[in-house]
């Protein structure tokens, strides 16, 4: 999520490409680990529009247990199967590489917006690896999205809302995906990053979400899942 009410579609653009280019503190390559038999993947879907490309994809945790920090794995091909994009390499937000938390026997949206290619997609693989029990569900901060209703800038589809706090816990670096659905299928998809959310029952920041896709007379689904503390 991000707290600025207005962004031109230039800064946007600008925005992925800081993001896609963390410093060497970041998170390093991604590693699956072993086959996570708890997680059902279904709905994979690739977007395009406005010279973005996204990938969307539903995750079920099919467990008994809640499970966090489950990598994420995509790669996305053009022409003759020539891979042309992946989340595997290191310095990438964790949230383009991780579901922080997947309930059990809960289905969640996870969005990956920042598909940096110059060519035409047409394909797309998604695996799940594994990541760790949740050890306390009272370890993660429980948030809502209020508020939310569909706007434009510059030609792009804006989703914007408040994230709301309900907890005493405080968080940071939120990740809320959105996928717009229409007749059963995504039609649009977007991710955002509120970078801290304070510790207190209540307390709300604002989002917006740049939509890749067109979400007209579509309904919204929100998945907005802080890490566990």
């Amino acid at each position: 999520m991000t707290a600025s009410a207005c962004k031109s579609t230039e800064q946007e653009s600008a925005k992925i490409g800081r993001e896609a280019k963390q410093p060497a503190s970041s998170p390093g390559a991604l590693k699956l680990g072993a086959v996570n038999h708890g997680v059902r993947v279904s709905d994979v879907t690739l977007l395009s529009s406005s010279g973005r490309t996204a990938v969307a994809v539903r995750l079920t945790g099919t467990s008994s247990r809640t499970q966090e920090n489950v990598p994420v794995l995509v790669n996305v091909t053009g022409s003759g199967g020539k891979s042309l994009y992946s989340n595997e390499t290191g310095g990438l937000e964790p949230s383009l590489q991780r579901m922080t938390v997947l309930p059990a026997h809960q289905s969640e949206w996870w969005v990956d917006d920042q598909v940096l290619t110059s060519q035409s997609a047409s394909g797309v693989r998604v695996r799940v690896g594994t990541g760790s029990q949740l050890r306390s569900v009272a370890a993660a901060a429980t948030v809502d999205t209020v508020g939310v209703h569909l706007g434009r800038q510059g030609g792009v589809s804006v989703l914007s809302g408040n994230i709301v706090n309900r907890t005493a816990r405080a968080a940071t670096k939120v990740p809320v995906f959105a996928v717009a659905l229409r007749g059963g299928h995504v039609v649009a998809a977007g991710r955002a990053i509120v970078s801290a959310l304070p510790g207190r029952s209540g307390s709300s920041e604002p989002f917006q979400i740049f939509l890749v896709g067109n979400p007209a007379g579509a309904s919204i689904q929100l998945t907005a899942m802080p890490a566990a503390g």
